[in-house]
């Protein structure tokens, strides 16, 4: 186990209940979770947890000339996601008609959605908004269901869902989006993300409130 949840930390996963519940468990372990953060420790990456600790994710212990190009590509694709993923949840407490955000673990049934998008204008729009949120989003078939499909494709890429159950076609959230929710606290404090506007400026030892994100 050992060698499988170190893996696929250092490929920038994201470990939880639902993306890899046997390593997730493993990863509660005083024990397991000792090992792998001295392992990391030894290579300049840190064992990290979301605020609510509903994931692991590896993190850069400093951020110096090695990782520069890494750490802007990452930097990069989070500012990438962020208008789609908070427009997608948006979407779905309209359909579900909720006042709280989608939280790891909860569960997303695609026929509710495809069925409120395809009955209700509002949504329908709603829905037709992505495609100007970069050509991850561009589709050749524009119904409802064309529409629909290419956004939860692309919410599985990025790693906010997970699909459970092929033939109910259900989904849940995974605990990615407990560190997105962190993403955008952060940077909606100008405070705490002035020094990581430009995160290869230099070589530096990261701020207490970045290493849960970097």
């Amino acid at each position: 186990m050992f060698d499988q949840v170190t893996i696929r930390l250092l490929e920038g996963k994201f470990i939880c209940e639902s993306t890899a519940p046997d390593a997730f468990r493993w990863l509660n372990s005083e024990e397991s979770r000792q090992d792998v953060a001295t392992y990391l420790d030894r290579i300049g990456r840190r064992l990290t947890k979301t605020p609510n600790g509903v994931a692991y994710y590896a993190t850069w212990k400093r951020v110096g000339s090695d990782e520069r190009s890494e750490v802007k590509r990452v930097f990069a694709n989070i500012k990438q996601m962020i208008r789609p993923v908070i427009h997608f949840i948006n979407l779905c407490m309209e359909v579900e008609k909720k006042d709280s955000s989608p939280a790891a673990g909860d569960r997303l049934d695609y026929a509710v959605l495809l069925k409120a998008v395809t009955e209700n204008p509002h949504l329908f729009e709603v829905l037709r908004e992505f495609a100007t949120m970069g050509k991850e989003f561009t589709v050749t078939d524009a119904s409802a269901k064309g529409m629909l499909d290419k956004v939860i494709q692309q919410m599985e890429r990025w790693g906010y869902l997970i699909l459970v159950n092929r033939e109910q076609e259900s989904y849940r959230f995974t605990g990615k989006i407990d560190y997105y929710y962190q993403v955008i606290e952060f940077l909606m404090d100008p405070a705490q993300n002035e020094g990581i506007a430009d995160p290869a400026a230099e070589d530096q030892e990261d701020a207490p409130e970045q290493r849960g994100l970097l």
